[in-house]
């Protein structure tokens, strides 16, 4: 399953190299054009009809983790956290500690007293020192990917990577159903994005989309199979309305029930929107089982239904309705 090799990739925010290069290959074996930004960022383009105008769908590539902040006398070290997570979530946790030229060490959160060190197996700094473990170098949670009952998948990385693979869905689907897209649309995996929403001002930069749709996923309350999520409010974002009322009747014709979403944390989407000339974006929502926790579970049909609703919206767009969204028409 594509999804599990996904969740597996290596790629704690500043250093997505690994998720940035499937995506690439990805996009090449489907013969689609790149557009890449400086920091990380990968997005496939394929070409419509009518070039006018694009559409960019995205989601964000890095997941949370850790760094080493110190390394003491005892071998045992200090660590920062990076991205969402707090601290204490990583406690009795096996890591996979990450070095710069990307050697792999298997590593233990434990509790000292009343402070979280990172264990490594070696029992002098001199010794982490010399197997090539140094101050900057990141770990992230060292865990598999399950398949469970009922199509139900339990992984790390849900949260930034069910995204791209619903982009990967939708270009999937538009090739087996040969379609003739009306405009340009570019897929593709944002970088820097829990460390800040960074990636999303330069991914945008370099895209240049009229129209932006951001996969994210979000912790629903007993999540029905046949519903659709768009977010309706998020502390940094009030979405299009026409574009979300647009997205409301496309989920409805095609049999699924639209239901708002709201939280406050933020998305990509709070920089997407007021890049450029200001761009016209909508937030879709798969639903997560838990709430924030490094460990979480996704049905693998939300991800088909939203690939779904995504296709009809695209067939159905006409440069009246792109001018509108943009205030334009």
């Amino acid at each position: 399953m594509r999804l599990k090799e996904l969740c597996q990739l290596n790629g704690v925010s500043g250093d997505e190299k690994e998720v940035h290069d499937f995506l690439y290959d990805e996009y090449k074996k489907r013969k689609l054009s790149i557009i890449k930004d400086r920091l990380g960022s990968v997005f496939g383009l394929k070409k419509g009809n009518d070039s006018s105008y694009k559409i960019m769908i995205s989601s964000n590539m890095d997941e949370s983790g850790g760094m080493v902040s110190d390394i003491r006398e005892d071998g045992l070290m200090e660590f920062l956290t990076i991205g969402v997570y707090e601290k204490n979530l990583f406690e009795q946790r096996t890591v996979k500690v990450l070095n710069r030229r990307h050697e792999e060490y298997t590593g233990f959160i434990v509790k000292n007293e009343n402070e979280l060190l990172l264990d490594t197996g070696y029992g002098s700094k001199e010794e982490v020192l010399k197997a090539g473990i140094q101050i900057g170098d990141i770990f992230l949670l060292d865990v598999p990917t399950l398949c469970l009952p009922e199509g139900e998948i339990l992984s790390k990385n849900l949260s930034n990577r069910a995204g791209l693979e619903v982009g990967l869905t939708v270009l999937d689907k538009l090739e087996e159903g040969n379609e003739n897209l009306p405009f340009d649309v570019a897929v593709g995996g944002i970088s820097h994005s829990v460390t800040g929403q960074r990636g999303a001002i330069t991914a945008t930069t370099a895209v240049k989309p009229d129209i932006a749709i951001v996969i994210d996923t979000a912790y629903v309350k007993e999540p029905k199979e046949n519903a659709i999520y768009i977010r309706s409010f998020d502390k940094s974002m009030l979405p299009n309305q026409m574009l979300k009322q647009e997205f409301y009747e496309v989920a409805q014709k095609k049999g699924y029930i639209p239901k708002g979403h709201v939280q406050l944390e933020a998305t990509d989407g709070s920089f997407i929107h007021k890049s450029l000339e200001g761009t016209p974006t909508v937030v879709l929502v798969l639903p997560l089982k838990h709430r924030q926790a490094l460990l979480n579970s996704l049905k693998v049909k939300h991800i088909n239904n939203l690939s779904d609703v995504i296709i009809e919206f695209i067939k159905g767009l006409t440069a009246e309705k792109i001018e509108k969204f943009g205030f334009k028409g």
